[in-house]
């Protein structure tokens, strides 16, 4: 019961924070790269890497945030192979951060952030709509408002996610 009350209450603030949103204003060019998984399901960070060095992007401006499994340490976050990762407690019923990494994430104005989840998932939903990114971009089985670039490629097919993604950022000159 609660953890649809927390949905429904997520799914109003993403409403909002979309609303708010400007839209892209074309001058942006990929320095800096966010990159939001869902890290419960298996997943391979390199790659990611991969994702960063074929747009351009130097490791040190990458970073990867992921929502894992909730833990029973009682912790929110945690840090491994150069991602940073939080869980369902990390995310307040009205929709706050408590978590410092990730609000420390949402904060930073990435150039272009990469939702990389294929499914609607509210707590992702609701970073990707906070996040102060320039240029958003996801799959198309994800809330389309969200994201200023929708690439319609199955989410287990990272080679043709990348190779679409490429394509369609050197299209808009931002990389």
């Amino acid at each position: 019961m609660f953890k649809g009350f927390k949905n429904k209450s997520v799914g109003k603030i993403i409403d909002s924070k979309i609303q708010k949103r400007s839209a892209y204003s074309g001058a942006i060019k990929l320095k800096k790269l966010a990159v939001l998984i869902d890290a419960r399901k298996d997943f391979d960070i390199l790659s990611v890497v991969k994702l960063a060095d074929k747009l351009g992007v130097r490791s040190d401006q990458l970073k990867i945030m992921g929502l894992r499994e909730t833990s029973k340490s009682g912790s929110t976050e945690s840090s491994t192979g150069g991602a940073t990762y939080f869980d369902e407690k990390a995310i307040g019923y009205a929709g706050g951060f408590k978590s410092n990494a990730l609000s420390n994430f949402v904060e930073e104005p990435f150039d272009v952030l990469i939702n990389f989840y294929g499914t609607d998932i509210p707590n992702l939903n609701l970073v990707a709509a906070s996040s102060k990114a320039k240029f958003k971009v996801g799959f198309a089985d994800v809330d389309h408002r969200i994201n200023d670039l929708v690439i319609g490629t199955p989410a287990d097919n990272i080679d043709l996610f990348i190779s679409e993604l490429r394509k369609y950022l050197k299209i808009l000159n931002i990389i």
